[in-house]
């Protein structure tokens, strides 16, 4: 369930069609810069507020686009995805299945040194199975894309997060590696000590969901959209029938939003009860 076509990915929430469409518009525009400014888009905002849902939504567009996206998505109560010991090399599989060409140098490097694969520490893992991959193709011979990495908050040890973030910075910094990493996580003090190191500055675009415009009114296009699809429910119908309309009330719908404080997951709970 780590990668975004896994089962547990694609039934997972998505972005309503109607939300967060400006947000990423920009996402998705920045990862088709063949010449990015920054090679690493970093979402971060407290827990609730819908980063992986657009992590989702942004994994499914490069797909239907035909870019390469690639992902792992941590979560804090998986045991094979609290820990970074699968990431690297998730995301290699995933370059593999995606460019014969890609395949080809990561199954010479994993030949030469099988042990990449189970001991490697995850510098090594990355250099030897994305990095020198990726950057031994000619770019006109591989399609542009993204690397997706959700919910870095979510790794239970906050050493290996502060790790990786140092790992995609030195592969930015170092030059010439043609994909993107997008990158979702939570304000931590120890990861906002990362964020404001020279080396990320300059190589991190910086988006907090706590400064996106619009986020009331996608609020409340969730929840208008969720009791609408109630309202028209064959369950519900007759029970619901002699209810006045509009329901709920403009004011309740206004009510339910402002007691949201801009948390997606609020209106998200409200629809599940």
């Amino acid at each position: 369930g780590a990668t975004h076509n896994s089962d547990a990915q694609y039934k997972a929430p998505k972005c309503h069609e109607d939300t967060r469409t400006q947000l990423l518009s920009d996402i998705h525009n920045w990862i088709k810069e063949p010449e990015k400014e920054t090679g690493i888009l970093l979402l971060h905002s407290p827990a609730g507020t819908g980063k992986s849902c657009i992590a989702r939504s942004t994994c499914q567009k490069a797909d239907n686009t035909g870019l390469i996206g690639t992902s792992f998505f941590f979560w804090q109560s998986a045991k094979d995805r609290n820990n970074a010991q699968k990431l690297f090399t998730t995301i290699t599989y995933q370059l593999a299945m995606k460019s014969n060409i890609l395949a080809e140098y990561i199954a010479a490097a994993i030949e030469q040194d099988p042990c990449l694969l189970h001991d490697a520490p995850l510098e090594c893992q990355f250099h030897k199975l994305i990095y020198e991959p990726c950057c031994s193709i000619p770019q006109e011979q591989l399609d542009i894309g993204v690397i997706v990495i959700d919910g870095l908050d979510e790794c239970i040890d906050p050493a290996v997060q502060v790790s990786i973030l140092q790992i995609l910075s030195k592969a930015v910094c170092y030059g010439g590696f043609p994909l993107g990493f997008f990158v979702t996580g939570g304000p931590e003090h120890h990861l906002q000590i990362v964020f404001d190191s020279t080396e990320l500055i300059f190589a991190t675009k910086l988006i907090s969901l706590d400064h996106v415009p619009g986020v009331s009114q996608d609020i409340q296009t969730i929840l208008e959209s969720g009791f609408t699809r109630i309202l028209n429910d064959r369950q519900f119908r007759m029970a619901l029938k002699s209810v006045p309309r509009p329901w709920p009330s403009p004011e309740i719908i206004k009510e339910l939003v402002n007691c949201s404080s801009g948390q997606f997951i609020y209106a998200a709970t409200v629809m599940r009860f």
